[in-house]
């Protein structure tokens, strides 16, 4: 697959992690979330907390690993010996909802979209004492929001606001979340040329926002003010059906290659020209990324699991 070599095949992965060190991998299963030793692919530990684990990230100093079911319940582990630290559950007037989470740069709180009796805001929990925080007050009819990256070079964390605007249509906005939080203000960014996506990263290499709206790419620049270049990735060789419906969005670190996960497909762009040079047919995908090295491309599917030697930078 990819014409790369394969490091290790998984079990059911419906996402995987590497940590920022390269010790440790792990994957999440049906109901259990599997951590492995990269050096030597024993498995270190094997987290039966949360059920049904959804996302799965470390700690920028590798020294903890959250985990988020899709009922919302957070359960936070210390690396060191993989014991559960804190287990976040929801409240009557703080409920967390399904969807992407991460930690803050220094760890101690983490971010998640949440249901208040104010509709859905952005919320923090921090990791030791579970004391929650509302840290957004947007009034908009049946919002939505996402949450998709922590932008290490600009120290800000990145989600989607989606919302039902005044002409009964949904309309999305950037929302930039700056550390430290609850000390900056929240920007709100978007452009009329697109007003809805459905994932979003920003590309600290180019200075650029990349959208995916289900099978076009979207560039815009750092302001939100240009549009500068928009390709369809469906051609004469693959149709939507034979690529899927999407799933997820990443670039690699070097920001020389997008890749996207479709259902049934991962498809790899090269960012100078926005060329598909390459469409895999994975069955079932759910999550494919780099490696925070670029050394790695991670592909989770239903089924199993893929670890690669990631070759693109010789080859394209």
């Amino acid at each position: 697959m990819f014409q790369m070599k394969l490091i290790k095949k998984l079990k059911t992965s419906y996402s995987i992690r590497l940590s920022g060190d390269k010790r440790f991998l792990c994957h999440n299963m049906n109901n259990k979330t599997i951590v492995y030793d990269i050096t030597t692919w024993e498995k270190v530990a094997e987290l039966n907390k949360p059920n049904y684990p959804q996302d799965i990230r470390f700690s920028l100093d590798n020294n903890y690993l959250l985990i988020k079911s899709t009922t919302g319940t957070i359960c936070v582990y210390r690396t060191a010996d993989f014991q559960l630290v804190r287990k976040v559950q929801s409240k009557k007037s703080f409920k967390l909802v399904e969807g992407d989470v991460n930690f803050t740069k220094d760890h101690p709180l983490i971010l998640s979209a949440v249901e208040t009796n104010n509709g859905r805001q952005i919320g923090a929990i921090h990791i030791h004492t579970g004391e929650y925080m509302v840290l957004t007050k947007f009034k908009n009819d049946d919002t939505l929001i996402y949450y998709h990256q922590f932008v290490r070079d600009r120290n800000e964390h990145l989600f989607t606001l989606s919302y039902v605007n005044e002409m009964d249509y949904r309309e999305n906005r950037i929302v930039k979340l700056k550390e430290p939080i609850n000390k900056q203000p929240i920007e709100l960014k978007s452009h009329s040329e697109v007003p809805i996506w459905d994932s979003v990263v920003f590309d600290p290499v180019h200075d650029v926002y990349i959208l995916v709206n289900d099978y076009e790419v979207i560039l815009m620049d750092s302001d939100c003010k240009s549009v500068l270049k928009k390709v369809h990735i469906v051609g004469n060789r693959f149709t939507e059906r034979q690529i899927g419906f999407f799933r997820h969005l990443h670039q690699s670190q070097d920001g020389r290659f997008i890749v996207l996960t479709y259902s049934e497909s991962v498809v790899i762009l090269r960012y100078e020209d926005l060329k598909t040079i390459w469409i895999e047919s994975v069955p079932y995908a759910s999550f494919a990324e780099f490696s925070n090295d670029d050394q790695y491309l991670l592909v989770g599917t239903w089924e199993c699991g893929y670890v690669f030697e990631n070759n693109l930078p010789q080859r394209f």
